[in-house]
C-alpha cells in the first residue's frame, strides 16, 4: 500500500546586468505499508521427508518519509582572466524524516510446497509491529562553480561543502558530519559536433534508511568518467561513448550474522563502459541503440569475499529501437515504433551464490497527434518471455516473475 505525494516550487528571476536567481523548493511525503510472507530456512528449514515444504513466516513493514528541501543560487557571466567565466554560487537545504516500523514474531502460518504451483495456505493475521527505526537527517550545504570558455577549451571546477546532522532515536545517535566535495571537468571541442570530455567528481550523502546495531556512517564515492560527446546536426547523429569508475566507501549491505539488519561495508567498485546513440536517418525515421557493459564488484570487505559480483547489476545490457513519424499526407501525425531491450544474468546474493538468467523483451508503440491531444497505444513483453526481475527486500534473495504480455493504452492532453 504506496502513497506518494511531491510538491515542487521554482522561482527564477533575470536582471539586466545578465546575473540570474534560481530558487527551488520541493515537499515529498511518502507512506509506504508492506504486508509479506516468506520463508526463513535459518530459523526453520523443511523437514527431511518433504524437503520442498517451507514453513511460511509473515513480516510487516511500515514506513514513512517526509522530506523538505531548498535550493537558492545565483548564477553571474563575466569576462575574466582572458576568457569568458560563468560563476554560480548557491546554498542547499535538506530536512528529512525517516520511520519504519517492523513486526515478526517468528511464528509460521503453515508450510507451502513450492514443488507445486497451487496452496491453500491463508495469509494469517498482520504481525504487530515490534521493531521502529526513526531517524532525522538535516543537511545544509554551500557550493561554487566556476564554468569557465577558452576558445575549444571549456573548464568546469565546483567545491560543495557539505554539513549533515544524523539522528537516530533508537540508537541514541546524534552526530553532525562534514564534508568537502569537489568536483572538475575539462571539455576540448574536436570539430563542430564532436568533443573529448573527462571528469572527475566526489559525492557523500547519509545512509538513508539504514537499519543495522552499529553507529551508521556517511556513504562517500569518488567517480571518473572518459569519453566522447557528440551532437552532429548535420548527419543527425548525437549521443555518448564513455568510460568510467566509481568507488563507493561505507556502502550498506545485509548483515550475514543479522539477515533483518544491515551492516556499511568496506568497499564497493564499479567500472565499464557505456554509450548512448541516437541516429535521425531522416526527418521521419530515428534509430536509437545504447550499451553499457558493467563490472560491478566487491573491493574490499570484513566478510564478504574480494571479487564477488554486486546484486542485480547486470555485467550486459542494452536496447537498440526505431521510430517512424508520417510528416505530411492523410497519416500526418501517426507515428510508430519498436525495441529490444537485454540484460544478462544478475546476481542475487552477496556472497554470490544464486543469480538469475540473462533475457531479451519486445516492445511497440503506436501513437496520433491532433491538435491537443495525443493517443498512444504501447505493448511490452511481446513475446511473452517467462523470466525473473531481482530486488532487495533485507538480505533475502528475492525475485519476482518478469513483467507479461502487457497492453496499455495512454491520453495526453496538452493545456
Amino acid at each position: 500500500d504506496i502513497n506518494n505525494r511531491l510538491g515542487k516550487i521554482e522561482l527564477r528571476h533575470a536582471f539586466d546586468s545578465g546575473t540570474r536567481l534560481n530558487a527551488t523548493a520541493q515537499f515529498y511525503r511518502s507512506n509506504i505499508g508492506q504486508y509479506g510472507s516468506f520463508i526463513f530456512p535459518a530459523l526453520a528449514a523443511p523437514n527431511a521427508s518433504t524437503p520442498t515444504a517451507y514453513p511460511i513466516f509473515p513480516l510487516t513493514m511500515e514506513g514513512t518519509t517526509r522530506e523538505t528541501a531548498l535550493d537558492v543560487n545565483l548564477t553571474t557571466p563575466v569576462n575574466m582572466l582572458g576568457g569568458r567565466h560563468e560563476w554560480i554560487v548557491g546554498v542547499g537545504y535538506d530536512l528529512t524524516k525517516f520511520y519504519s516500523g517492523m513486526g515478526f514474531d517468528g511464528v509460521s502460518v503453515g508450510s507451502v510446497d513450492l514443488a507445486t504451483s497451487q496452496n491453500n495456505l491463508d495469509f494469517g493475521n498482520k504481525s504487530p509491529i515490534t521493531l521502529t527505526q526513526t531517524d532525522r537527517y538535516r543537511t545544509l550545504a554551500t557550493y561554487v562553480q566556476d564554468q569557465a570558455h577558452y576558445g575549444r577549451w571549456h573548464i568546469t571546477g565546483s567545491l560543495r561543502f557539505t554539513q549533515l546532522q544524523f539522528q537516530e532515536a533508537e540508537q541514541g545517535t546524534d552526530k553532525t558530519y562534514t564534508h568537502a566535495s569537489p568536483r572538475v571537468g575539462v571539455t576540448y571541442d574536436l570539430t563542430p559536433g564532436a568533443a573529448l570530455y573527462g571528469g572527475y567528481a566526489t559525492a557523500f550523502r547519509a545512509p538513508f534508511g539504514f537499519i543495522g546495531s552499529a553507529t551508521p556512517k556517511p556513504e562517500t564515492s569518488k567517480n571518473f568518467e572518459f569519453g566522447v560527446k557528440l551532437a552532429n546536426k548535420a548527419r543527425g547523429l548525437s549521443g555518448t561513448l564513455a568510460v568510467f569508475q566509481q568507488t563507493r566507501n561505507n556502502v550498506a549491505t545485509p548483515d550475514l550474522t543479522n539477515p533483518l539488519f544491515s551492516i556499511q561495508t568496506g568497499q564497493q567498485r564499479s567500472r565499464g563502459f557505456e554509450t548512448d546513440l541516437t541516429w535521425e536517418a531522416t526527418r521521419a525515421l530515428s534509430l536509437l541503440a545504447n550499451y553499457a557493459y558493467t563490472d560491478a564488484q566487491v573491493t574490499q570487505d570484513n566478510s564478504l569475499p574480494v571479487g564477488d559480483k554486486l546484486t542485480r547489476v547486470p555485467k550486459h545490457s542494452g536496447r537498440i529501437a526505431f521510430r517512424y513519424r508520417m510528416l505530411d499526407g492523410a497519416a500526418q501525425g501517426l507515428s510508430f515504433g519498436a525495441g529490444i531491450t537485454a540484460v544478462g544474468s544478475r546476481q542475487l546474493t552477496l556472497p554470490n551464490t544464486v543469480s538469475v538468467p540473462g533475457m531479451a523483451t519486445v516492445d511497440a508503440q503506436a501513437a496520433y497527434d491532433f491538435g491537443r491531444y495525443t493517443i498512444q497505444v504501447a505493448g511490452y513483453n511481446l513475446t511473452g518471455r517467462k523470466s525473473f526481475e531481482p530486488y532487495q527486500y533485507f538480505g533475502f534473495p528475492v525475485v519476482m516473475p518478469t513483467q507479461s504480455r502487457s497492453f496499455y493504452v495512454t491520453l495526453k492532453v496538452r493545456i
